[in-house]
């Protein structure tokens, strides 16, 4: 999860070492994990298809050092040569930074050119299922060749609800788990999006942050402290992922939770060509202005949220992310929108016992600015039994949950209210 730099640094340490045991991987600090792939070689299960690719290519890869391949997963799987053709089938993650653009990037105009061109990628070789196979194991898709990624290759899963149809253009969510994390504790284990991905029929794609850190400005970790560049990586996800589906491209979300939710706001304000709405849960906007985190500098230099909407939701008792953070970066975004700097009580979600949302007035058609504030809330994605962490011994030192809101089911009712005319 996170640290902020004016908070007991005893705190959040235990708390990044408790998650840190639970998904395998080194303190933050620590040298950076790098993942072992296996040899390539031809897929030799049920439910993928395809023979191995050349080394570059997109590969499956399990991130346990020294691993063999899990059962069933191709060490590397071509997804351009051939069609997945089993639900499960494993996909190539591999793309250049020469064709790491948007899919068709005029189509998730902000709005101020006009109409789009074109409103989704187009049916595409995957379908219902999770890629690579094997949702909750620890092996992800990976890409490779992209720039400043402290050299090694990025990692995310997807997983493709039952209701997908590959010529109906489905939304797309992702999910980007907090300091110390992996995709399976957060999204998983924590957020139970999968479950709500196939109750409400939307695509969710879970990347996995370097070192379990994302470069969220000053929030947090390894990669903060490099500057990677998340929103390279999160373009080139995108781009992958809309060759194999059919994504709605009026519908692109992102959420998640500490420096995952810092990262939701980055995209926010980088990446308002793609995404109509982002939910951070328990973040902030990590100028050096705004702060918090475990870096005293930022590499965002402005934010751009022009046509995106916000959900923000934030315990006043957070040890770890100030909540004196969650009003100046819900101001940014407002200030972006043109929308007034007063608010009114929201009308979703609605304020109930320990929690008050309110929206931002003025706002453009088709913009929202709201965010919930829970009273006595600690550093918690809300509603979840684990408080979002994955790890059921680590919501006791998390601080309060809510007793009125579950953040997976308002952020996803906000989500499906928004979308890009």
């Amino acid at each position: 999860m996170l640290t902020a730099r004016d908070v007991n640094g005893s705190n959040w340490r235990w708390i990044v070492l408790l998650l840190c045991a639970a998904c395998g991987t080194r303190e933050p600090g620590s040298a950076p994990f790098v993942s072992s792939v296996g040899q390539a070689g031809s897929a030799n299960s049920a439910g993928t298809s395809g023979s191995a690719s050349p080394p570059g290519a997109g590969r499956a890869s399990n991130p346990q050092a020294g691993a063999a391949p899990v059962a069933g997963v191709p060490a590397a799987v071509s997804g351009r040569a051939g069609s997945a053709g089993n639900a499960g089938a494993a996909g190539s993650a591999a793309i250049s930074d020469e064709d790491a653009g948007t899919p068709d990037a005029s189509a998730a105009d902000s709005g101020s050119s006009g109409a789009p061109a074109s409103r989704s990628t187009g049916p595409g070789d995957w379908k219902a299922g999770d890629y690579p196979p094997e949702l909750t194991m620890p092996n992800f898709l990976e890409i490779t060749g992209l720039p400043n990624q402290a050299g090694v290759a990025r990692q995310y899963k997807v997983h493709v609800p039952p209701l997908y149809d590959p010529n109906v253009p489905m939304p797309v969510v992702f999910c980007f788990h907090g300091l110390g994390q992996d995709a399976l504790l957060f999204c998983i284990n924590g957020a139970g999006m999968p479950a709500k991905a196939d109750k409400e029929g939307f695509i969710l794609v879970m990347p996995n942050g370097y070192a379990n850190s994302w470069n969220g400005g000053t929030c947090c970790g390894d990669a903060a402290a490099q500057k990677l560049d998340e929103i390279g990586f999160v373009r080139a996800v995108f781009a992958e992922v809309g060759k194999h589906l059919n994504i709605d491209l009026t519908r692109v979300y992102a959420t998640g939770l500490s420096n995952g939710g810092y990262m939701s706001f980055r995209l926010a304000c980088e990446a308002a060509d793609v995404f109509v709405a982002v939910a951070p849960g328990a973040g902030a906007i990590g100028s050096a202005d705004i702060g918090g985190g475990t870096q005293a500098e930022s590499d965002i230099a402005a934010c751009n949220a022009k046509g995106v909407s916000v959900l923000a939701i934030h315990g006043t008792d957070d040890g770890l992310v100030a909540y004196s953070a969650h009003k100046p970066s819900l101001d940014r975004i407002a200030e972006q929108n043109g929308c007034m700097l007063t608010t009114k009580p929201a009308a979703q979600p609605a304020s109930m016992g320990d929690t008050t949302c309110t929206s931002y007035e003025g706002c453009p058609a088709g913009v929202d600015v709201t965010g919930c504030t829970v009273q006595g809330g600690g550093h918690v994605w809300f509603g979840s039994p684990n408080c979002g962490t994955g790890v059921d011994a680590a919501c006791a030192i998390m601080g309060a949950n809510s007793t009125n809101i579950t953040n997976t089911d308002v952020i996803w009712e906000f989500f499906r209210n928004h979308s890009r005319p």
